[in-house]
């Protein structure tokens, strides 16, 4: 009796007085919006300032990345911060079974659930999660009513390293609600939520509390600024790539703030802020030191570009030719003085693991989608094609893309008023026969998603003037509106007649003052093309679909392909 009672005593004092926290020196590695692209994925980057081609990324060389990691460092903290899938063909094809797989093989300690884990449905997510034994994390999220994804998902997870414990609370966007099909889950506030949790971990003694969310950047921010005891934020959702003057700024890209940023927290301390762009392409790196009262005394950024050895310029005849030589010793020294980017091998084991599904993704880009009953030829500006074909109203083929735009945002429940497609973002005509996945991915080769902007009226009417001025890839093309450009007027003028198309189907003047939902390309919602009136839209939010996979789900809808009755462009050239 005497023993029992000494246990009880024990376990009371225990219960009372939480373990002590320690200090603490960890590594936070970190990805997010990866999105199924399991390949490395091309893109052009200019180290110094010379405009060079090269795939970034890629799961089997972010194995190796991960692995080179651990080997130097005692304490590492690996985390994924949602839209794991939906996006590449993989996902088309195995339904997030090697993206999950990838997960365990890479050790993930936790996963905070993206919008885009919801595109299935609730109970194909907890399916899908099945495939991994990864903790997946979200306090604000209430799956109460699909059971068997409320097992498996929980508000937090408490990491043990080095004799010390990081909490990790995980977030998702309410507007999942919006953007996805979560069917019975439901969303609550993020600020109270882990306003709720924080208190909930210091009172077991956790003092080092770490959020991992699918928000994006700017709401990252505000949550910093709101939520008392946070330490860091590392995020996903906005596909915002951070990095500095020295590193990923020196490689040609534009990072749209420094990596980590610094946002001063609710209680005075410093709260870090970080996230990985999109689709493996960085890994992201953030050396903390902790002390006794769980405050951050160090915070050292260490992203990596991660780089395929294999670059491409374009030589004077405009051919894309691999670096070579002097130029290429030049490169590979530049980029291995970089602190933020890395020539990456791919790990072995990975590749001999992604082989046989790689090899069903390669069949699969044969797989009919359906049929074009008629040929959709494509030209940039209204006018002959190199072939001498009329064609007065423009491309065919663009305004279907445009069609698919607005369909692929109708499906979410959200339906956007306009969609604008640049020309140079379609590639290439559809001859009449069988549409392949292959086709699709050729007619749009560069994995942009679609974002959804506000816009007024006269940011519209701008954006479109912007293209008609700039003609050959800018041209502007439609879907849910229908213009008028006459060429001989001055440049800024040249929009003659806007008219947008109603959810009734009648057609109505553009309204300056209305407030219009446009679905536009990453591209052009970035500024590309010149067309800085989108990038500087009061509201953004990129969907994370891709505009390919939008154009299949298109065409599987539709099966018989067609022109559409009018293009949405009338044409007056300058002579």
């Amino acid at each position: 009796m005497i023993r029992l009672i000494a246990r009880l005593v024990l376990a009371a004092a225990i219960f009372c007085c939480p373990v002590t926290a320690r200090a603490l020196d960890v590594t936070l590695l970190h990805v997010n919006d990866s999105h199924s692209y399991l390949d490395a994925t091309a893109d052009k980057i200019a180290p110094q300032g010379v405009s060079t081609y090269a795939s970034l990324g890629g799961w089997t060389r972010l194995t190796r990345a991960v692995a080179a990691v651990r080997a130097e460092q005692a304490n590492v903290i690996l985390l994924h911060a949602g839209d794991a899938v939906q996006g590449g063909l993989y996902y088309m094809k195995y339904g997030g079974k090697p993206e999950m797989e990838f997960l365990d093989r890479l050790g993930f300690d936790a996963l905070a659930p993206g919008n885009h884990e919801f595109d299935r449905g609730p109970a194909y997510l907890a399916g899908v999660l099945g495939y991994t034994r990864v903790p997946v994390v979200c306090a604000n999220l209430d799956a109460s009513a699909v059971p068997s994804l409320a097992a498996r998902v929980r508000p937090y997870v408490i990491v043990k390293r080095g004799g010390g414990r990081v909490g990790v609370i995980g977030l998702i966007t309410p507007e999942t609600k919006l953007l996805s099909s979560p069917g019975d889950v439901r969303f609550s506030d993020v600020v109270h939520a882990a306003t709720l949790i924080v208190r909930e971990l210091e009172a077991r003694g956790v003092n080092k509390i770490v959020l991992l969310t699918h928000v994006g950047y700017d709401e990252d921010m505000r949550l910093a600024a709101t939520i008392p005891g946070v330490d860091v934020i590392v995020g996903g959702h906005s596909h915002t790539l951070l990095g500095n003057p020295d590193g990923i700024e020196a490689m040609g890209l534009r990072p749209a703030g420094a990596y980590p940023t610094v946002v001063k927290g609710a209680d005075g301390n410093d709260v870090y802020v970080v996230t990985a762009w999109k689709w493996g392409r960085v890994l992201g790196r953030l050396d903390l030191t902790f002390d006794d009262a769980g405050r951050v005394t160090k915070a050292e950024g260490k992203p990596t570009l991660i780089l395929a050895d294999s670059f491409k310029r374009k030589n004077d005849a405009g051919q894309k030719i691999e670096v070579q030589g002097a130029d290429r010793d030049a490169l590979l020294a530049f980029i291995a003085a970089n602190p933020e980017a890395a020539v990456v091998p791919a790990d072995p084991a990975a590749r001999k693991f992604l082989g046989p599904f790689s090899e069903g993704v390669e069949a699969m880009r044969t797989e009919v989608i359906g049929e074009a009953v008629l040929p959709l030829p494509h030209i940039r500006v209204p006018g002959v094609t190199d072939s001498g074909e009329s064609l007065p109203r423009g491309s065919l083929i663009a305004p279907l893309v445009c069609q698919s735009m607005l369909a692929r945002l109708k499906a979410t429940g959200e339906p956007a008023d306009i969609a604008l497609q640049n020309a140079g973002g379609v590639r290439e005509s559809v001859d009449q026969g069988d549409i392949t996945v292959g086709i699709a991915y050729t007619l749009m080769p560069f994995s942009n998603t679609l974002v959804l902007l506000r816009l007024t009226g006269v940011q519209v009417r701008q954006a479109l003037e912007t293209g008609v001025d700039r003609g050959e890839g800018a041209f502007p093309y439609v879907g849910g509106a229908r213009y008028t450009a006459d060429m001989r007027q001055p440049e800024g003028r040249r929009v003659l007649s806007i008219d947008t198309l109603d959810h009734q189907g009648n057609w109505t003047p553009l309204d300056p003052a209305r407030t219009y939902r446009l679905v536009t390309n990453s591209y052009l919602a970035s500024g590309g093309d010149g067309y800085t009136v989108l990038k500087d839209a009061a509201s953004s939010c990129d969907t994370g679909f891709v505009d390919a996979q939008a154009f299949i789900e298109y065409v599987r809808q539709q099966r018989m392909l067609k022109p559409l009755p009018t293009t949405g462009v009338t044409y007056i050239p300058a002579k």
